[in-house]
């Protein structure tokens, strides 16, 4: 445990210190795209969870982001892995806000019924908890701080789906750090997280990069001024 957080602090040094690298030729190589409100990212993931019934475990992941303003994006997560998964109600409300931002220059009153714009709402608002806010450091490189309120968790001793001595099923906390690094469209984020269950308050680590593709909002120009 010692060996791996050190190692990671040393990556992330390591990282901030290449970026901060007064190399002309880095600089050319590599752009930060000016984010912009409608901005998306999809990325894969590998990650290691550390402290689940399982001790150590290693799974894959799925990651959208939509950016709301130049600084503020909204997040979500799938993990995935034998006898795991964690989820977040993002997972339905940026597909939401994806088909709002594209659908919003259209001036034609929408006939989508009251209770149907109630429940778009209420999944879109839920987005909101998971937030990251993304500080420049150079050309080609963000630091992410991020909070997750509201993540559903799932996570069972293998084959002992009957246990009753831990909560295998609750609603979690999470904080984290990522480290996003830009070439063109593509995107790199290593990051480490701390997260809590609601129930039984038991606390984990996890870690893990993503590696993903970035994209402009074409209708960015409406929002220039955020």
């Amino acid at each position: 445990m010692k060996h791996f957080l050190t190692t990671f602090i040393f990556w992330v040094l390591s990282m901030i210190a290449f970026s901060q690298s007064k190399s002309v030729d880095i600089s050319k190589l590599y752009d930060l795209p000016v984010h912009s409100r409608g901005d998306l990212s999809f990325s894969a993931s590998a990650n290691i969870l550390l402290n689940t019934p399982n001790g150590v475990q290693l799974v894959g992941g799925f990651k959208m982001r939509i950016f709301m303003t130049k600084r503020i994006s909204f997040d979500s997560d799938i993990l995935f892995g034998r006898d795991y998964i964690h989820a977040g109600p993002g997972i339905f409300g940026i597909p939401l806000w994806i088909i709002y931002l594209g659908s919003s220059g259209n001036s034609e009153e929408s006939e989508t019924s009251l209770s149907n714009r109630l429940f778009y709402a209420l999944v879109m608002v839920t987005s909101a908890e998971h937030t990251s806010f993304h500080f420049p450091v150079r050309k080609s490189f963000d630091i992410s701080p991020y909070f997750s309120l509201l993540r559903y968790r799932s996570s069972y001793e293998y084959g002992r789906y009957s246990n009753t001595n831990m909560t295998n099923e609750q609603f979690c906390f999470a904080t984290g750090l990522e480290l996003n690094k830009y070439c063109k469209r593509l995107l790199l984020s290593p990051y480490i997280e701390y997260s809590m269950g609601y129930a039984n308050h038991v606390p984990g680590i996890n870690a893990g990069i993503y590696c993903g593709i970035y994209f402009l909002n074409q209708t960015r120009k409406q929002y220039k001024n955020l």
